[in-house]
This record gives structure tokens, C-alpha cells and sequence, in this order.
């Protein structure tokens, strides 16, 4: 079957030839040429089965062959941005809006932290989240607002007891 399509392509390989040197456009010229080193790779890689140009997969090649020349220089400067992306140490403002959100979610069951945490911090719409834990999309909905009233409830409860939230529970860190 393979022998047959590379048969083919030298046909049409041998039609394209003789069209380039028939052609008087530059366009025309070009197209063809194209094609023609299109076909001939196509070929090369039916009959040598693995790509054409690399003699050897990457794996068996030496060192020398794998191995790409940097500049330490460069090399510096590259770890230098990097370290300046890194996050620096979080805002208390936002370290004391984790902690209340714990102390809300501490009776929240585990399906109820999960979706919630999915929908609402990582911003996973309801379908993607059903799909992750494997449940239908309405049962995440439903997690998600019993979560929801479970935390004001609670944050409701601690207020109550004297416990001041710094700020909104509705996560706006995220």
C-alpha cells in the first residue's frame, strides 16, 4: 500500500518537474518548486520511514551534537529575571484573608472545598470543574452555592463571637 502511494508521488513528482521547466512566471515557478521539494521529502520519508534529514534521533547523537553553546554572560542574565519573577512574600493583607477563609471553610465537606475552590479561586467554570472531579455540572452548582452559604453563615457565626474579618470573604485576592 505504502509502495503504491510512493509510486504515486514519483508520478506526480516527474509531472511537477516537467511543469517548472515549462512555466514562465516567476510565481508559477516558485509554486512548483515548492511542491516539488514538498514531494521529494514526502517520498524520502515513506521510504526511509523516520525523518529524512536526522540521521540519528536525538538520543543517539554525542554530546557534542546535543549540547547548545551559551554565553555565561547571557546564562546570568537569564537567572537574574528569573529570580526577579519569582513572587516576593505575600501581603499581609492577603495572608489574613487566607486565614479567615480557612477558619470559614473549616466545616465545608471535602467535595464542597474542592468544587468551591475550583469554581471560585482557580476559575474553573462549572462544566470544567464537573468533568475534573467527575460529577454532573448541576451537582457542582449545587456544591458550589451550598459552600457559598456555608461560609456566610460562618463568617456570619464569627462575627457574632467577636472575630473581625479584615476584609470582604468574597475573595477578591483572587
Amino acid at each position: 500500500m505504502v509502495k503504491q502511494l510512493i509510486k504515486e508521488y514519483h508520478i506526480t513528482l516527474r509531472r511537477i518537474n516537467r511543469a517548472k521547466t515549462e512555466a514562465t512566471n516567476t510565481e508559477d515557478k516558485s509554486l512548483l518548486a515548492s511542491c516539488s521539494d514538498s514531494l521529494s521529502f514526502s517520498i524520502k520519508y515513506m521510504e526511509m520511514g523516520k525523518h529524512p534529514d536526522n540521521r540519528r534521533g536525538i538520543t543517539r547523537r554525542s554530546s557534542l551534537q546535543r549540547e547548545i553553546p551559551v554565553d555565561p554572560q547571557d546564562e546570568a542574565f537569564v537567572r537574574a529575571a528569573a529570580l526577579q519573577r519569582q513572587p516576593s512574600e505575600v501581603s499581609d493583607r492577603i495572608q489574613s484573608a487566607i486565614k479567615d477563609l480557612k477558619i470559614a471553610m473549616r466545616d465545608l465537606t471535602m467535595k464542597e472545598k474542592e468544587a468551591y475552590a475550583l469554581v471560585r479561586a482557580d476559575g474553573y467554570s462549572f462544566g470544567e470543574v464537573a468533568w475534573i472531579m467527575g460529577i454532573q455540572k448541576s451537582t457542582v452548582q449545587t456544591l458550589v452555592k451550598r459552600a457559598e452559604e456555608k461560609i456566610g453563615d460562618m463568617v456570619e457565626d464569627l462575627t457574632d463571637r467577636g472575630i473581625v474579618f479584615k476584609q470582604d470573604i468574597q475573595l477578591e485576592m483572587f
